[in-house]
């Protein structure tokens, strides 16, 4: 083989040699930065991953929060609601009481109440009697004479005459004369309809 020759084909063995070579550095750079390349990218998607996982973590802890401040809102306006309700009801119940009460102080007051007539008649009677707490039966009698004597300030004897009529009369503010007249009967008519 001539000289040239030789070299030739050692110089194409070299440059084919190096050519591999280069090649090969090529083949596993390229290798290195494509490893690298996946790292980081697994790398990205794991921290990614981690945020979702983070916001989903908060998410349902955001969403337990809101659920438990929502019960406890529903609670207090239960709460409240249930109050007010009690408080209507009681509300209620006191005016109906009171109302039952008015009602019957009206029907009292009007079964006693006196037509301011002068006349002592039998419901004149019985209002004096109810007024000062003894039995209600029409009959001005010792029992109620004894009443009507103590509250004018009279000696309660039972008996009534003059001096009785004049304590009454003292009492009520009118004429003393010891008579049992129109205007006397008026006058006690006027203040038994006074203290119903």
């Amino acid at each position: 083989m001539p000289l040239f020759g030789k070299k030739a084909g050692e110089a194409k063995e070299k440059l084919t040699k190096g050519a591999a070579e280069a090649k090969e550095k090529l083949a596993n750079e390229a290798a290195e930065l494509k490893a690298a390349q996946e790292a980081k990218a697994a790398e990205v998607k794991a921290a990614a991953q981690a945020k979702i996982a983070d916001a989903e973590k908060a998410k349902v802890i955001a969403e337990a929060k809101a659920a438990e401040i929502k019960a406890k809102a529903e609670a207090k306006i239960a709460e409240a609601a249930a109050k007010a309700e009690a408080e209507v009801k009681a509300a209620e119940e006191k005016a109906a009481e009171l109302k039952a009460k008015v009602e019957a102080e009206v029907k009292e007051k009007s079964q006693y109440t006196l037509a301011v007539d002068g006349e002592w008649g039998k419901l004149t009677t019985i209002t004096t009697q109810h007024i000062l707490g003894v039995e209600e039966d029409g009959i001005l009698g010792p029992v109620t004479t004894k009443a009507i004597q103590a509250k004018v300030g009279a000696t309660a004897d039972g008996d009534w005459g003059p001096l009785t009529t004049k304590a009454m009369q003292t009492f009520l503010g009118v004429t003393v004369d010891g008579i049992k007249g129109p205007e006397t009967v008026k006058a006690w008519q006027t203040w038994c309809n006074k203290q119903l």
